[in-house]
């Protein structure tokens, strides 16, 4: 990595690093934050899109009575006449099959009652989808974003919409104990909690002169290719290695060391590494990329299904362990317990 890029990494502020820690990894991010502070954090990481990451970006405002239709109009952006459009596949094939139409209470095929839309056709989905309380939008609507991270694409009711390369999605909780459905939740790579101490003033509607995107695109693909220049050493997997099974052994945690971690701690643990100016990972960016990881997969077990109850605990005294304990408390012992490599 050149000195400027260096230098403008360090130049980053929190929120925008871990967009920039996303983008670079090619992972989703879950974004928290106190509960009446989302709508201002949703606000600072759609000006830290334009401003360190130079992509366009939307805004998705999550209620309980979300529909997929609205989600899926909300991620779409008017193409600018230098933005290279992407493909917007229609017609009546069988496997082009649109959403449920609410109308005619039945599914259709997609062409089949007229053209498409002249709209849809100056439309694109957003490099970066910024979903404010998704856990809140129903479980259908947290489906279509399941399958639209999964696929890279969705389906509107007249056409095929495909997202762009390197596809971003950010979550912003509705608050920081809040969950997503299961599949959904475990797709995300990595957690961010923003403080609402922490600096969120950002350009108004004023008129002022928009700040220099910080990272072009070279440079984003330049530290992508450095990612893979980096291998990980017998000791650092093992170190690895050890933290999933301490935290799979331990008895504060129910479930959440999953496959998909496991293969996010590698990647996430890869990407940090030419962030900090280095050709190797150190136990440390692995130490990181473990609370970053971890912190929104692990569930915390209960006095009704901790595992020394089988082998006849004491209920009341189990419930005393417990009290208080919290999933950073526990990834801290693991981080403490756990060897590091020298």
């Amino acid at each position: 990595m050149s000195d400027s890029v260096q230098q403008r990494v360090k130049g980053v502020d929190d929120l925008g690093l871990a967009l920039l820690l996303s983008c670079v990894a090619e992972e989703h991010c879950i974004f928290t934050t106190e509960p009446h502070n989302t709508s201002a954090l949703a606000e600072k990481l759609l000006h830290s899109c334009v401003t360190t990451l130079n992509v366009q970006a939307a805004v998705v405002q999550c209620a309980r009575d979300t529909t997929i239709d609205e989600f899926n109009d909300a991620i779409l952006i008017d193409v600018s006449d230098d933005s290279p459009s992407l493909p917007i596949l229609t017609g009546g094939s069988e496997r082009y099959r649109s959403t449920h139409d609410r109308a005619a209470g039945r599914f259709r095929e997609p062409g089949r009652f007229g053209g498409v839309d002249d709209s849809l056709e100056r439309r694109q989905i957003a490099d970066v989808i910024i979903v404010n309380h998704l856990d809140q939008a129903p479980e259908v609507v947290q489906v279509q974003a399941l399958e639209l991270i999964r696929s890279k694409r969705i389906f509107t009711r007249s056409s095929m919409q495909v997202a762009p390369k390197g596809l971003l999605v950010i979550a912003i909780l509705s608050d920081p104990g809040a969950r997503l459905i299961h599949h959904l939740q475990d797709l995300f790579c990595m957690s961010h909690f923003h403080s609402e101490n922490e600096n969120i003033h950002h350009v108004n509607g004023t008129a002022t002169q928009p700040e220099a995107p910080r990272f072009s695109k070279g440079d984003i693909d330049s530290l992508r290719g450095e990612i893979n220049d980096i291998e990980i050493i017998a000791e650092i997997a093992q170190y690895m290695h050890n933290i999933e099974v301490f935290l799979r052994n331990s008895r504060f945690i129910k479930s959440g060391v999953t496959g998909a971690a496991t293969r996010h701690l590698r990647k996430l643990s890869r990407a940090l590494a030419p962030l900090h100016g280095l050709d190797f990972i150190p136990p440390s960016l692995v130490a990181l990329a473990a609370r970053k990881v971890y912190t929104h997969r692990l569930v915390l077990a209960t006095s009704a299904n901790e595992k020394s109850l089988l082998w006849g605990s004491d209920p009341e005294a189990v419930e005393e362990m417990l009290r208080g304990v919290t999933v950073q408390d526990v990834i801290e012992e693991v981080l403490v317990n756990v060897e590091a490599p020298l």
